[in-house]
């Protein structure tokens, strides 16, 4: 069969497909076109679709010269904000952020949570 009759062939059978969705009665409002992009969601819908906040402690590094952690990903360090709340103190198995004057712990599972090395051995 050449490409143009398989076209042909194609089109016959869309419109008799749609004919026959006529028939029995199916408003062609009703069907979906596969191809059409989703519709936006006003601002409101949106921010009301949203999974509440939420923060995941990684790890912890705390020395000396430097306190640090990784929640959701990134690194962040005392006074920083994420997510929309404020690192406030790092400890080496907790973090504590302030959201909107109220204080959250993130605590280490305790199989995440390592031994501090030895100082000098180069051994965990």
């Amino acid at each position: 069969m050449s490409e143009a009759k398989g076209i042909h062939a194609g089109r016959m059978l869309a419109l008799a497909l749609a004919g026959l969705l006529v028939a029995a009665g199916v408003p062609a409002a009703s069907l979906k076109d596969p191809t059409r992009p989703p519709e936006a969601r006003p601002a409101k819908a949106q921010k009301a679709a949203r999974a509440p906040l939420r923060w995941r402690l990684g790890s912890t590094l705390v020395s000396p010269q430097r306190r640090a952690a990784v929640i959701n990903g990134r690194v962040v360090g005392v006074g920083e904000t994420i997510n929309g709340a404020r690192v406030v103190e790092i400890l080496p198995a907790k973090v504590r952020l302030r959201r909107k004057g109220r204080d959250i712990t993130l605590v280490l599972l305790k199989q995440d949570i390592k031994r501090p090395s030895r100082p000098g051995s180069g051994k965990p």
